[in-house]
């Protein structure tokens, strides 16, 4: 015996289908003319929900980021005097 699993097929080896089943052949039906359309629509209302939702999450946390950002610039003012020259002293 081989090492296979039960499910398993060799490789080399062909496999004859053998005949269609005939009753499984009845049910071919063609796809509706707007099946492509509905599905296509159906995606792009989902990325444009997700893109939504992307952006309406970021913005309000870059917003916060700047505010933050601007509060730390104005609490923390930077040491420059104007009478004070590079290397010399004042008098």
């Amino acid at each position: 015996m081989s090492d296979l699993p039960p499910n398993a097929m060799p490789d080399r080896e062909e496999v004859d289908p053998g005949e269609p089943i005939t009753e499984l052949a009845n049910f071919d039906h063609d796809a509706s003319t707007g099946l492509l359309t509905r599905v296509r629509r159906a995606i792009q209302r989902r990325t444009t929900v997700a893109q939504l939702t992307s952006f309406s999450a970021s913005v309000p946390l870059v917003v916060l980021k700047e505010l933050w950002l601007v509060l730390v610039g104005q609490l923390g003012p930077k040491g420059v005097r104007k009478d004070v020259r590079h290397g010399e002293k004042t008098s």
